[in-house]
């Protein structure tokens, strides 16, 4: 038993040897420590990927990271410069109404921008369209101008908002009809089902004198529908007018003037009753919507023109580099194609042709014969191997061989 070591936890620990240097020096070893910790910190730095455009924006990326900013805490000025970039009415809607404070920050500029910049890029430009189908009823001055809120919620309507008045209720369920997917109108300023503007509206003839009048809400030319008023806020959105009113005016009077002042008296007096605003401040309100709308159109408009520019652009120059290096490999196969070719009697009609600097065939021979042997190599030049090249050129020149061995120009010329 004597004989065994003892188990590694009894040994006793021996002490570190330093070293027999008489030199030596701790705070060299610590330098040496610190170049190696640079050094380290540089590479893997390196290996990093870069988020910002230039070193400033880099040096300062995580600058603020983990430190978070509750957002209903921002200056309000701020909260409705992010809500003016959104470019989704859904993200909008989701965000504005998750409290009420920023319910109330929720600007008409703002709706109106997320619906014209909603997909600038695509063929699907829904909310751009739903949100000019209700310009176009504010422009003409026929419907009560929606809020900020209703806007958004007319952009985001997914069912008919007539609710328990909805000709497409399903009493199962309890919900109304859905609305149309493929269509991006809001007839009359509403969120209405094609049941609601089938069985809730009124048809005129078309030769009805309130068709091309300013202060009537119409939607396929012949319907039209009555306010709505809002159960709940008791607010009246849609048309200005009742139809009973329109029609009451057809009815009495034959003169068109006559007809156009009992029209202008009845706006006024529908907007100062159901209105929120009066005809001086219902106008300059209406007026400031189709501004914002007019501005954010021309400014998505530019922003697209300069975004297909810059593709344009960019297409063009690899357009170039694409034609300036098959250019290159293909005057490289006419110069193998030239030696392959230099003792060919008739080398230089073989050999005519014309370089087409700005177009990707880059050549085009004036012989059929050379372009038809030589149009698999002109098409792919970059995969064109020296074998092919040598093949085509001996198929050439056998053929231009016999041509002359038959005199095949000479009885041509004669």
């Amino acid at each position: 038993m004597s004989s065994l070591r003892a188990p590694r936890s009894l040994r006793k620990r021996q002490p570190a040897k330093l070293a027999d240097d008489l030199d030596y020096d701790l705070e060299t070893l610590l330098k040496e420590h610190e170049l190696n910790g640079v050094e380290y910190r540089a590479q893997r730095d390196a290996k990093k990927p870069k988020t910002g455009e230039t070193e400033e924006e880099d040096k300062y990326a995580d600058a603020f990271k983990g430190y978070e900013i509750p957002f209903d805490t921002l200056p309000a000025l701020c909260i409705e410069r992010i809500f003016a970039m959104l470019d989704s009415p859904q993200d909008l809607y989701n965000l504005a109404f998750s409290s009420k404070f920023l319910m109330s920050l929720v600007t008409p500029r703002a709706v109106i921008r997320s619906a014209v910049f909603n997909n600038l890029r695509k063929r699907d430009k829904g909310n751009r369209k739903t949100m000019a189908n209700i310009m176009g009823y504010i422009n003409n001055r026929s419907i009560h101008v929606p809020s900020a809120h209703r806007m958004l919620r007319l952009l985001n309507a997914k069912s008919c908002e007539r609710g328990d008045r909805c000709w497409g209720k399903n009493l199962n369920t309890g919900k109304a009809m859905a609305l149309n997917r493929n269509s991006c109108n809001r007839p009359f300023g509403l969120a209405l089902c094609d049941k609601c503007v089938k069985f809730g509206t009124t048809k005129v003839p078309y030769s009805h004198f309130s068709r091309f009048q300013q202060g009537v809400a119409f939607h396929q030319w012949n319907l039209l529908m009555n306010p709505q008023r809002d159960p709940k806020s008791g607010d009246v959105n849609g048309p200005l007018l009742e139809v009973l009113e329109l029609q009451q005016i057809e009815n009495t009077y034959a003169n068109n003037d006559d007809k156009k002042s009992a029209l202008d008296g009845i706006v006024q007096k529908a907007l100062s009753s159901d209105g929120k605003y009066c005809p001086m401040h219902y106008e300059e309100k209406a007026a400031a919507y189709h501004e914002m709308f007019e501005n954010a159109e021309k400014e998505a408009d530019e922003h697209v023109a300069a975004a297909l520019e810059k593709d344009q652009q960019k297409y063009r120059e690899r357009r170039d580099e694409r034609i300036a290096k098959r250019m290159t490999r293909i005057r490289s196969i006419y110069a193998s194609l030239e030696d392959s070719l230099y003792d060919c009697p008739l080398k230089d009609l073989a050999l005519d042709c014309r370089w087409l600097e700005s177009d990707e065939r880059c050549v085009k021979f004036t012989c059929h014969i050379v372009e038809q042997k030589l149009s698999n190599i002109i098409s792919a030049p970059a995969s064109a191997s020296d074998r092919s090249i040598a093949n085509a050129a001996t198929s050439i020149k056998q053929i231009f061989n016999t041509l002359n061995e038959k005199n095949f120009f000479f009885i041509l010329l004669h």
